[in-house]
């Protein structure tokens, strides 16, 4: 399979959706976004390549595409998968960047595969940051699928652009670093505003990956995914950028802001917020200990203060091999 022969159609109008169109209209994909906001599809029209079409229809945009790109957040993933059942086919290839979790710790992939009827789904994960992909930087990202032609299309589809994909065949743990490296990022703008050391917001960021391999083999997970680059290879990244989003709600919350009054705030959607919480109650059913993302969640309810919560997990030992 070449870029040359696929048709691309991206569902979503967000960062990760103009990035998408930014990267893969630098290649000879056909790709076409829908976007359903007309304020929002003009933006993009002069942002984008003028070879990405703009759909306001989704029928259209999907109409004889071979590849279907959820770029939504997760809590709109439900019901864009919903809107596009009807749509689907059964030798669509479909892709996800969602890296969070539904309700009761519903994997993005699961909740495709709950509103429609496609099967050849793939998860992206690593470090990867929409604003890096957006400025032509070089990616490394891994696409997690249990199917071949899945990945070797994420490899068709940015062939000619600044991207690496490496493969695995752990959809689950890959979704699962993920998800809990958002819980991380939240834990590191907390330690930022409590004026901790970058030892211990490394530190910190290290606990989340270690809650992350023990929540995610529990789920079935392989835990070689957790040293790999959606494990390990996140923690670079999101050690040293400052910016994002969780971040900046983290940083927020140890300022004493409310939870609402800093979710308000920040832009974008902070999905390890409710990752936070989610995991926690499935690891309480499972009887597993996630030390970090407990103590993330007892601040985001106000049973601890930032400080109390960040200095208990910074006294615990940390064992990867545990």
């Amino acid at each position: 399979m070449t870029g040359s022969n696929l048709t691309l159609a991206v569902i979503g109008s967000g960062r990760m959706a103009r990035a998408l169109g930014l990267i893969v209209g630098q290649t000879s994909a056909d790709v076409r976004l829908f976007v359903r906001r007309p304020e929002r599809r003009q933006r993009l029209a002069e942002e984008l390549p003028d070879r990405v079409r703009l759909e306001d229809e989704l029928s259209t945009a999907i109409d004889g595409a071979s590849v279907i790109f959820f770029a939504v957040s997760i809590d709109e993933l439900a019901e864009a998968a919903e809107e596009y059942g009807p749509y689907a086919r059964g030798d669509h290839v479909v892709m996800t960047a969602c890296r969070g979790v539904g309700p009761a710790f519903a994997l993005p992939h699961n909740l495709i595969r709950s509103k429609t009827c496609v099967r050849k789904i793939g998860a992206l994960g690593g470090p990867i940051h929409a604003r890096e992909l957006a400025l032509g930087r070089q990616i490394n990202a891994v696409m997690a699928s249990r199917y071949g032609e899945v990945i070797e299309t994420a490899r068709a589809m940015t062939t000619g652009a600044p991207v690496t994909i490496h493969s695995s065949r752990d959809i689950v743990g890959v979704q699962v670093a993920g998800a809990i490296a958002n819980v991380g990022s939240i834990a590191a703008g907390m330690a930022v505003a409590l004026d901790l050391s970058d030892t211990a917001r490394g530190l910190l960021l290290a606990h989340s990956l270690v809650d992350a391999k023990r929540l995610g083999t529990d789920l079935g997970a392989d835990e070689r995914t957790f040293y790999g680059l959606a494990g390990v290879g996140e923690l670079i990244p999101r050690n040293v950028t400052s910016m994002d989003r969780h971040v900046e709600f983290g940083r927020m919350l140890a300022e004493g802001r409310a939870v609402a009054d800093a979710l308000a705030s920040v832009d974008g959607t902070v999905e390890g917020a409710t990752t936070a919480a989610t995991a926690v109650a499935v690891a309480t059913q499972r009887n597993l200990s996630l030390p970090l993302v407990e103590a993330v969640q007892s601040v985001l309810i106000g049973t601890q203060s930032a400080r109390t919560a960040l200095e208990a997990v910074l006294h615990r030992s940390l064992d990867l091999g545990e």
